[in-house]
């Protein structure tokens, strides 16, 4: 059971490990190439066709995800393992997943600020044009959505290595193979083609772009992002007990 203590646990590493990331330059500069990128993309068809719509940038959205999440969740549980201070963090009283969701809340976190900030694209084309708010609201809450599955990816890879390159290779591999699921159904039969089509990004995303939030697709990606956060806490589990045995003997 979940008690206060534990929340302020949670809430204790959350912010630590936030901050941390915000007063890092690599974080800006994650910023900047994350805004760079989607800026051009929504301005490429605002110049040159005169078309004021938000959906040509939406939809490259989950792609630069794939590759950003991975950058900002690499370091959350490798850096702590080849440091050794993973062991010191146990010894305090905090229990192991107060530390993994800890550090997972506040990827979520960086990540969905650098979200964020693209509000300004929808609110200039307000000013030139007249958006589908329910449809860019649609598209904001299911990129939310991915973040939150991507991040608990990113700190599942993080948990598998103490190299930091390594959880982002993992970790954009894993992700992107969700990513690319949906888009090679052609090359399945059915009723193979519908079982990857769900295991992919796509179909569930583009059912929450319309503004339809259906069960499913809200549970797809919180199941997601469960599974892959249970990964990395078995695993770290197991690798204390080892250690405390050993210190037994």
């Amino acid at each position: 059971m979940i008690t206060t203590h534990h929340l302020s646990g949670i809430w204790v590493v959350a912010k630590k490990d936030f901050w941390e990331m915000m007063n890092s330059p690599m974080a800006y500069v994650l910023y900047a190439i994350f805004l760079l990128v989607t800026g051009y993309f929504f301005s490429q068809p605002l110049f040159m066709i005169n078309q004021a719509n938000v959906a040509p940038f939406m939809e490259l959205v989950p792609l630069i995800l794939v590759f950003l999440v991975p950058a900002v969740t690499m370091r959350s549980l490798a850096e702590e393992f080849k440091a050794g201070t993973f062991e010191i963090l146990a010894t305090l009283p905090l229990k192991t997943y107060e530390v993994v969701v800890g550090k997972y809340l506040a990827s979520v976190a960086v990540v969905t600020g650098a979200l964020g900030l693209t509000v300004v694209y929808p609110v200039t084309l307000e000013i030139l044009g007249d958006p589908d708010w329910g449809a860019v609201a649609g598209s904001y809450i299911g990129n939310v959505f991915l973040v939150a599955a991507l991040c608990a990816i990113g700190v599942f890879a993080s948990g598998l290595t103490r190299n930091q390159v390594v959880a982002y290779l993992i970790a954009w591999v894993t992700g992107f193979g969700f990513f690319l699921a949906g888009k090679v159904i052609m090359f399945f039969p059915y009723p193979l083609s519908d079982v990857i089509n769900f295991m992919g990004f796509d179909c569930h995303l583009q059912n929450i772009s319309r503004g339809v939030l259906d069960s499913r697709d809200l549970v797809y990606f919180l199941s997601l992002a469960s599974f892959f956060l249970v990964l990395p806490l078995m695993r770290i589990e197991k690798k204390l007990r080892g250690a405390s045995i050993q210190g037994n003997r």
